[in-house]
């Protein structure tokens, strides 16, 4: 199995409570959910994985790239979607897309995607003014975009409607056998529709 994204002695507190010691980790093509209680820092594994935030101890390598000595190597390999939107509320969808693809390089979106969303009604609409809703899906749209190997999402059905998350469903089957779609959630469904191995924190063996 081709390693797309490994953890590597990976530690991490915040003052004296620690929410990873010792972590080892690695995925290859697959979907991935990750689960925990509120706390038990899902959201800060994966800005650690994303490189947004360095590890206080171990590494992360994307694609055999370390984040701390190939960071701009590794990050080209990845598309992080957060769960809130970092677009400016000035910038309108397509500004938005287009800036994401200029930074990752590779493919737009193309009307798949947007049709599939429900957005490409609001491409010329500036996130301001866009509902949160749609703001997600711009998100998940520019992660999920493109050909980057690697595509970790944080929460992604927050805010978002029914046909969106079937929409996304179908996205994350199609694109797991090429890439690995790793993603924290709550929503049980969402892990049994998208047929996602489970790593759950504190972190046992992933299990189908």
């Amino acid at each position: 199995m081709t390693i797309l994204l490994a953890a590597e002695g990976l530690g991490m507190r915040h003052g004296a409570h620690i929410l990873f010691a010792n972590l080892e980790l690695s995925f290859g093509p697959g979907a991935v959910a990750l689960l925990g209680r509120n706390g038990a820092g899902k959201s800060t594994l994966l800005t650690l994985l994303a490189g947004i935030e360095a590890p206080q101890e171990g590494k992360v390598r994307i694609c055999g790239h370390d984040l701390a000595t190939d960071g701009q190597a590794g990050r080209a390999c990845l598309a992080y979607v957060p769960d809130e939107s970092v677009a400016y509320d000035f910038m309108t969808g397509d500004e938005f897309l287009r800036m994401v693809q200029a930074l990752r390089g590779g493919p737009g979106p193309g009307t798949a995607l947007l049709t599939g969303f429900g957005i490409d009604i609001y491409l010329g609409l500036p996130f301001g003014d866009m509902s949160l809703g749609t703001r997600k899906k711009f998100m998940l749209v520019s992660g999920l975009m493109g050909e980057a190997p690697v595509v970790l999402m944080d929460e992604p059905t927050n805010g978002i409607d029914a046909d969106a998350k079937a929409f996304l469903v179908e996205q994350i089957r199609a694109q797991s056998g090429r890439r690995l779609v790793l993603f924290s959630t709550h929503d049980q469904e969402l892990i049994a529709a998208a047929g996602a191995r489970v790593l759950e924190l504190p972190v046992r063996a992933p299990r189908d």
